[in-house]
């Protein structure tokens, strides 16, 4: 059995960032216990329309990135510790490599399911100073993921975080990844997962369109923002 424990809570409110001068909620607050519904924590903001909504109602984030990002990034050391990411749950020992699309988790008295693996954008690289630091932790697997909820409840810090069902055992959060950026042009396993049960259909629409299309995207935008130029490297996202 998966488990874990919630070491924090964390929600914010939408203001400037220090860095680029761009809003977000990024910035996230420690709280001792909250509720949930299916939108997410309650009392917890979005700066963009296309964040939050009922597939990604809470974002958790393995605490153990942070030393390996730590070690990569020294100079941003003083920023990479938990809550750094923005996310809802810290906890330790469930991560991208663990975890599945479509895991069934008990968050206190939440039940939730894992539904989309988190799309780093450039407010990354402006948060911890670093240029090209949503496309690292994107290319490495350690971006975070995000729950639907199935049930809402009250979630207080010290609860246990356990996987109760698990219908997708062979495709981790990490595997649906590695097809989702590293080997994007694999056009068999895309149309598989264009279809998996419990993917969120932001991602189940990218990998349909890639069927589709034959082709695949150019992410640079939310990777770098207007700083850099598109490529044609292929390492996508939305």
């Amino acid at each position: 059995m998966v488990k874990s424990q919630v070491l924090e809570l964390r929600l914010g409110k939408v203001q400037a960032m220090a860095a680029g001068g761009r809003d977000s909620a990024i910035d996230k607050q420690l709280v001792e216990s909250v509720v949930v519904n299916e939108l997410g924590i309650v009392g917890d903001e979005q700066a963009e329309s296309f964040h939050g909504g009922s597939e990604r109602a809470l974002l958790q984030y393995d605490c153990g990135h942070y030393d390996g990002l730590r070690h990569q990034f020294p100079d941003a050391s003083g920023c990479l510790v938990p809550g750094g990411f923005g996310e809802n749950i810290v906890a330790a020992g469930m991560n991208e490599e663990t975890l599945c699309i479509g895991d069934v988790v008990m968050i206190g008295d939440v039940r939730a399911q894992i539904s989309l693996p988190r799309a780093p954008c450039f407010k990354l690289n402006d948060r911890f100073g670093v240029a090209d630091m949503a496309h690292y932790v994107q290319q490495h697997a350690v971006t975070g993921w995000f729950y639907r909820i199935l049930d809402g409840g009250r979630i207080a810090v010290g609860d246990e975080i356990v996987v109760i069902k698990r219908p997708n055992p062979q495709w981790s959060i990490a595997r649906v990844m590695h097809y989702l950026y590293i080997e994007p042009d694999n056009f068999a396993v895309a149309a598989e997962l264009s279809v998996l049960p419990a993917l969120g259909n932001e991602i189940a629409r990218v990998f349909a369109k890639r069927v589709d299309s034959g082709q695949v995207e150019n992410w640079q935008g939310r990777l770098y923002g207007s700083s850099r130029k598109p490529t044609d490297d292929n390492t996508a996202s939305r």
